[in-house]
C-alpha cells in the first residue's frame, strides 16, 4: 500500500514540476509586420527578462537593442 502512495506522489509531483516549469515557457512569440506590403517577421519575447530578439532565415534569431 505504502508503494502505491508513493508512485502516486511522485506522478503528482512530476506534473507539478511539468507545469510549473516546462509547459509555461518564458517566451512569448508574435509577428511583427514591418511595411505595408505585408512583411512580416516572427517576434520572441523573454517574458521574464524582457529580451527580445527577431527571426531571419540568414541569421536565426538576433536580438533587438533597446535604444530607450
Amino acid at each position: 500500500m505504502k508503494k502505491i502512495i508513493l508512485y502516486v506522489l511522485g506522478f503528482l509531483f512530476v506534473i507539478v514540476l511539468f507545469s510549473l516549469l516546462i509547459y509555461p515557457t518564458p517566451y512569448r512569440y508574435l509577428e511583427f509586420e514591418y511595411d505595408n506590403n505585408g512583411g512580416k517577421v516572427p517576434v520572441k519575447i523573454n517574458t521574464i527578462t524582457g529580451k527580445t530578439e527577431t527571426f531571419t532565415p540568414m541569421n536565426g534569431w538576433t536580438e533587438v537593442e533597446n535604444h530607450n
